[in-house]
């Protein structure tokens, strides 16, 4: 009984800690513990779920992802009904929409301005505390529920911090961050994040949905909560739902346009893509009385950015390496003016985004100046073709380091391969030395990040060959943190095969995989040389991966680079030195003191030992932790036995 007590426990402290990490992580943007700690907590909550299902409950952050499809999206209705709201893009009109509010209201009121965020509607209803459903906005009377989607996204709690009781209705938008959109279009042929958005909400597979990490914001409280609406938006914030933050409130229309003025300005410092503000009156009880149309509130209206166009010619195309080894087409135009400032550039995103466009050097362009860093290109001006416009090439090398650049089948991006090219040795450099990878404590992003800056490694290799005399060249290096450094990368050459094999960063291939890998060819040349077939049957290697890791070791550079860390002394092939458990075989269950499924794993393989997923009559042993699964009545009925964690490690240690 105690131990089904601690169990139960446990599971609560471990879905009570995920969603407060959640919350400062995806809400707050402030994360409180590193991904590796949250990664164990999260298998450990996991494993405790599975092996204890009298303790299910669809508020676990472990239910965010439906492992089903779904073959279509049941139409639900609206209470109450959805509206849209009326735009303009004059002050004029803002004065106007002013004047027919003082005309309808005796009684003092103000208003709050917010950012119209550039995605997609969603209404979420909870009931007693618990998401129940969420809808598109639909016809405004009824909506898809996509509720499955909906709760993949991370920012969007499962269940409130405190009780309400009833029914609470919210509603707000969903969106894609400018930085997640950027990264998505590595892959996906988006025309803009809007659509991205409203396209993924739509999609009838969650783990895709899940996959592709939308955000939210709630902006509007249906439920009345407290008088005025920033009061009911601070109260939803207490309840752990992300919000729109950012906003302000006015009494004049001066102080209305110099709002719109601001958020105008500053628009383009925000997370996400806007195309304009949001005005409504705070006084929740004075909106029933302004009233409704039958499509709009009367009580609040959006004043859309005019979007800054301008067209001049595109004289040629840059192609810039990105941090990941994404080529982005960049075009030089002839410096034109846009909003006060001169443009000379504009993006063109990827190779399909140019064919969609059918643009070429020479052409006459338009271009707009939204949300994007730098303006985009959206058409060419047929009538000004003259027909010696060029055709933009995609570029067979890289422009930054001349290797052969590669294009993944599940990609529309065209990238660069070699680890050490100088746009994205920093990102190689970081992950190398990570804790899930080669664990070099005390080299994190900032030392790598000056490392670079005083040229004193440009490659992966480098590091191998730093001395005490470069590192204390560096600002607050004083000797003694320069010898523990160097002690820390000492240390690091004793690391495992498959950590190697990681720390490498071939896409596609994580942690299991980088061990499989190393159980399978045993050292870094016979991997190197592998060929499709011999990839595609080992587990946890799919196509992507395997295609994956061919292109990598195709490349010239990525091969002279592993020779290098060879040659400075790094484990290179799969060690089985002790082979204390060599020639046997183990099941991991249940949850460990001492290792993560990933670690009992290695230290079982770094002993010559092999590791399977499932208990076969192969299986010379199952280790059982805490709270086991099924696995241990499978072992029990095909005689396989059964030890514990500590046995483990006396087996492995002793022979």
């Amino acid at each position: 009984m105690r131990e089904r007590e601690n169990t139960e426990k446990r599971i609560k402290e471990l879905r009570d800690l995920i969603v407060k990490y959640d919350y400062h992580y995806y809400v707050l943007s402030e994360p409180l513990i590193d991904d590796y700690e949250y990664d164990k907590l999260y298998r450990e909550l996991l494993s405790l779920e599975s092996s204890n299902p009298e303790f299910d409950s669809p508020d676990s952050p472990t239910k965010r992802v439906s492992e089903q499809t779904q073959n279509h999206f049941e139409k639900l209705g609206h209470k109450p009904k959805m509206y849209s709201l009326d735009n303009s893009y004059s002050d004029d009109e803002l004065k106007a929409f002013h004047r027919r509010i003082s005309e309808s209201l005796t009684e003092k009121f103000s208003y709050t301005v917010e950012p119209k965020i550039d995605g997609t509607a969603i209404s979420l209803i909870y009931n007693d505390s618990l998401l129940q459903s969420a809808l598109t906005r639909g016809d405004g009377e009824t909506g898809d529920d996509v509720t499955s989607n909906v709760r993949t996204i991370r920012s969007i709690p499962l269940k409130l911090n405190s009780l309400i009781e009833g029914e609470l209705i919210v509603r707000g938008e969903i969106f894609f961050t400018k930085k997640r959109f950027e990264k998505l279009s590595e892959t996906y042929s988006f025309s803009n994040a809007r659509n991205a958005a409203s396209g993924t909400l739509k999609l009838q597979n969650a783990k895709e949905v899940s996959k592709r990490q939308l955000s939210a914001l709630i902006h509007t409280v249906v439920t009345p909560l407290a008088p005025t609406h920033t009061e009911s938006l601070k109260k939803l914030s207490e309840l752990g739902l992300p919000i729109v933050s950012v906003f302000a409130e006015a009494e004049t229309v001066s102080r209305l346009i110099e709002e719109k003025n601001r958020f105008e300005k500053d628009r383009f410092s925000l997370l996400f893509e806007t195309d304009g503000i949001v005005i409504k009156v705070n006084q929740l009880n004075l909106r029933e009385k302004v009233g409704f149309t039958n499509k709009s509130p009367k009580w609040a209206f959006a004043f859309k950015f005019t979007p800054e166009r301008a067209m001049t010619k595109l004289l040629s195309v840059d192609f810039q390496v990105g941090r990941t080894g994404v080529i982005t087409p960049v075009a030089n135009l002839n410096p034109v003016e846009i909003s006060g400032t001169i443009v000379k550039r504009a993006t063109l995103h990827n190779f399909e985004e140019i064919n969609r466009l059918s643009v070429k050097i020479g052409d006459f362009v338009e271009i707009e100046k939204s949300g994007e860093i730098i303006p985009k290109i959206l058409r060419f001006v047929p009538e000004k073709r003259v027909g010696s416009e060029v055709n933009i090439e995609i570029p067979s090398h890289c422009p930054s380091c001349k290797e052969k650049l590669v294009k993944y089948e599940d990609e529309i991006a065209v990238r660069c391969v070699n680890k050490n090219c100088p746009e994205q040795i920093e990102l190689s450099l970081i992950h190398f030395a990570s804790k899930k990878a080669m664990n070099i404590e005390n080299m994190g992003p900032s030392l790598v990040r000056r490392l670079i800056e005083n040229k004193i490694v440009s490659s992966i290799s480098d590091i191998y060959k730093l001395t005490k005399s470069e590192l204390t060249k560096i600002d607050r290096i004083k000797d003694k943190s320069a010898l523990n450094i160097l002690k820390a990368i000492e240390d690091s050459k004793n690391r495992t095969l498959a950590k190697v094999i990681y720390a490498l960063g071939i896409r596609n291939v994580g942690e299991f995989a980088s061990l499989k890998l190393a159980e399978s060819f045993q050292d870094i040349d016979s991997l190197a040389n592998s060929r499709y077939d011999q990839l595609i049957k080992i587990q946890g290697i799919g196509e992507e991966s395997a295609n994956a890791i061919l292109l990598f070791f195709e490349n010239k550079t990525n091969r002279e680079e592993i020779e290098k860390l060879k040659n400075s002394g790094l484990r290179i092939s799969h060690s089985k030195s002790s082979g204390s458990l060599t020639g046997l075989s183990f099941v991991l269950t249940g949850t460990l003191k001492n290792f993560s499924r990933n670690e009992a794993a290695e230290y079982i393989t770094s002993k010559g030992g092999m590791v399977q997923n499932d208990v076969s009559s192969k299986t010379n042993y199952l280790v059982a932790g805490a709270n086991p699964g099924s696995k241990v009545e499978r072992a029990k009925s095909l005689g396989v036995k059964i030890i514990a964690e500590e046995d483990l490690t006396i087996m492995a240690e002793e022979k």
